[in-house]
Order: C-alpha cells, then structure tokens, then sequence
C-alpha cells in the first residue's frame, strides 16, 4: 500500500455509517456510478478518464482504519485504477451488474472498484462501484459529469473541468472547528429547541417468533402522476417543495396509525450550503430530525404549512450533525430516532451526453437502505413509487404493507381534498388505524 499523504479523523457522518454496516448490517453500502456507454468506446482513455478522477478526488483514493470513534480516513497519492474487462451477452449484463454490486469493497485496501462489461459491438456498461463513505448521490451526480467531459472533451490536451473546489478533508477540517466550539450557538439552540422532549415513535410490538435478525425486507405501492401533479401544484400554491408535501403524508400516515400528533421523523440532507462543497466528492449527506407538531384534525394543508417551517428551519442549520446534538432526558417512545426515516429519492441522472458517435446514459441503481425503517419516494416513468423498507424481526409484515399501502391511499385521498381532516381519509374500512 502506498504512503499515505495526509489521514484525518473520520467525520461524524462517517462513523455513523461504519457503525450502522459493522454492527446492525444493513442495505448496499456503496454508492455505485453505473452508465451504459454507446459508440466506439477507446477502453484506455476511458481508464485514463477514470484516472484523472481519482487523481482529482482525494476520496477516491482514501481507506479506512482504526474503528468506531477512533475510526480514520487514510488518503493515499494518486495511482492508476484497474479497470477489470469482460465481455458478456447483453441478456446477463443486469445479472452481471447485480452480482457485482453485491461483491463487499474492503475499505482498508481501496474504496472504489471498476467493472467494464462489453455487451455488443459498441455496447458497453460501466460500474464505478464507490463505498458510501466516500461518496453520497450528489458526489456520483459530479462524477458523472466530469466522466462525460473527460471522454468527450479530454482528448486535445490540458484539463477542461471547472475548478474542484473543496477535497473532502477541508470539510472534515470545518466540520472538527465547527464541532470545536460546540458548535455555532444558534445552530445548537435551534436544535435543542426544536427536539427537546421529542417523542419517539411508538413502533408495534415484534412479532411473537419473528425472524432471526436477517435481510431489510421491502413492500412497494404506488403514486400514479396523477395523483403526484395534484400534490405538486399543492407545494407550488404553498411556496414549497414535494419533499415537504411527501413528507406531510408521511407524518399524516404515521399519526393515523399511532394517534400521535408529535412525531420526529429522520432525513438525509445533501449539507452542502457552502458553495466550495458543488464539486466535493464526498459522503457530505447529513441526519436531521425533522419534528413535526400537528394540530387536532389536521387536513393535509395543515400539515403541509407546519412541515414547511420545520424544512426550512432544517436546510438552515443542517451544517449540525444531530449525533453532537445533546439528548433531551424529557424523550420517550419505545424506538430510535432511525425508526422513522423518509427520503426522496432523487431523479435519475438524465444526461445522456454525445460526442463524435460516443453517448453516456446514467443508470439508476435499485434503491436499497441501511435503516430498520425507512419509507423512500423514488421516481418512476409516470409518478412515483413508495418503498418501504423494514426488518422483519422488528416490524411485522402486515403493518409495514399497511403502512405503505395507507400512504399510497392517503397521498390520492387527501390530493383531491387538501382541506379535508385526515383522520381515516384513505384509510378502508377494518383500517388497524388510529386518530386523535
């Protein structure tokens, strides 16, 4: 192994991420860049393409020791990339691609693996298989553009990408100073203020003889486009975002099957707010809790507007990592603070870059997750899908397809009447739901 040129004490973000991967298991943890590549592909330039990357991002090129706390991230100098060939029919590219996603990286040995299968003549599909702790969605969405500027524009010469910005040790380095003074006084108000005496939600009892600790297992339903254009044109008449109004439903479903009107749900945020973050590559993505307080029969709108102060605040001080947050003694509810994660996925990465008879199309890998709860919005063709995630021995099957199927129905009940109590909208009759 090569002589490191600098190590840094792993971020906040980070340990959490080694933590969840050593100790509860979890969802794929690699953040994979997959294209498929069109054209008369030159196998070496694109190896020299992959090499101007891992020489321009140090996080490509960083690895892993020590453990927990004391965990450290080791960056090495530059060096070139094996990029591993096969040829393979085109029948067996998905397969191929699935078994090479499910093959660990060793992080103490090199974070980032790459695979070139040749399907067809000029027909390739490439995975850049990066481990997710050096890398989050936003940092793949930056590799991709510098891949298809390197290949297409690279070759006369000199480095036609735009100016890096910051490595990821200079955020680790901010985020340490950061977390050095406690951090900023009103970030950590406003964090305290807002989950001081949060309660946490109130899960179902495991099942009697459930399941050895084992696979996340998912159930999926639903939101035609329909349905997602009614509620988009509802966060466009509020001033907001469809994460906000998906969320919304989220809480509103979660109180129709606990009764709680104070519920904390978890997100992950892309806290990149300093404008030298753009072209980080990095796992930067941070844990907020957003903590939403409803009022008594509330309608969706009701919902909406509280959600929206709560995500607003939130992308204002996300820079905080809730891990440093001072735990409030006043939390009650038998679960964690991860028992109730929701995310939007976003949308697939659409550049479909050409040059000279050469074409590079993103490709959306399946979505997995590392939490014992999660419920993720992820686009499809027309409308969304809503796929929760859950561990068997914790949640039993039956309320977790209760829970998403009510969130699928809710979502087209209570987008052709906003203003009508939640409640039991959406809900069949028999629902195991509650109200209060």
């Amino acid at each position: 192994m090569s002589t490191p040129v600098h190590v840094e004490r792993a971020t906040i973000g980070q340990r959490l991420l080694w933590f969840l991967d050593h100790y509860r298991g979890g969802g794929r943890i690699t953040c994979p860049l997959i294209c498929r590549i069109h054209g008369p592909l030159d196998p070496a330039r694109l190896g020299a393409a992959i090499d101007h990357l891992v020489a321009r991002h140090e996080a490509l090129r960083t690895t892993f020791r020590g453990r927990g706390p004391d965990l450290e991230q080791v960056i090495h100098p530059p060096a070139p990339v094996p990029l591993a060939r096969l040829d393979i029919d085109a029948a067996a590219a998905a397969g191929a691609l699935a078994a090479y996603l499910r093959e660990p990286l060793d992080t103490s040995r090199s974070p980032l693996g790459a695979m070139l299968w040749r399907t067809g003549a000029d027909e390739h599909l490439l995975c850049l298989n990066i481990h997710h702790l050096v890398a989050d969605s936003w940092s793949c969405g930056v590799l991709f553009r510098e891949l298809t500027t390197l290949l297409h524009d690279g070759a006369g010469g000199g480095d036609p990408l735009e100016p890096a910005g910051w490595q990821f040790r200079q955020f680790a380095t901010a985020q340490r100073e950061l977390l050095a003074d406690g951090g900023p006084s009103r970030h950590l108000a406003y964090w305290r203020r807002q989950l001081d005496g949060m309660r946490l939600l109130d899960i179902p009892p495991p099942p009697a003889a459930g399941p050895a600790r084992g696979a996340t297992a998912m159930v999926e339903a639903p939101l035609p486009g329909d349905v997602v254009r009614m509620l988009s044109a509802l966060a466009r008449a509020h001033q907001t975002t469809l994460f906000a109004v998906l969320l919304a439903l989220y809480v509103a479903r979660l109180h129709q099957l606990t009764g709680q009107r104070d519920l904390a749900v978890a997100s992950m945020l892309a806290n990149r707010s300093r404008p030298e973050t753009r072209n980080t590559v990095g796992f930067l993505a941070n844990m907020v809790v957003l903590r939403v307080r409803l009022p008594v029969q509330p309608s969706l709108v009701d919902a909406v507007r509280k959600t929206r102060a709560v995500v607003l605040d939130a992308i204002r001080f996300q820079e905080l990592p809730y891990q440093v947050v001072p735990q409030a003694a006043t939390r009650t509810g038998a679960g964690r603070v991860e028992d109730a994660v929701f995310q939007l996925m976003p949308e697939p990465i659409q550049q479909r870059a050409e040059h000279r008879g050469l074409t590079l199309e993103g490709v959306v890998p399946e979505v997995a997750s590392r939490f014992d709860l999660e419920l993720a919005i992820v686009p499809r063709d027309d409308g969304l899908r809503a796929i929760l995630f859950h561990r068997p021995d914790r949640f039993p099957a039956d309320w977790a397809a209760d829970l998403v199927g009510g969130y699928a129905r809710l979502a087209a009940a209570a987008a052709a009447a906003p203003h009508a109590p939640l409640g039991r909208l959406g809900q069949p009759t028999g629902s195991s739901g509650r109200s209060a």
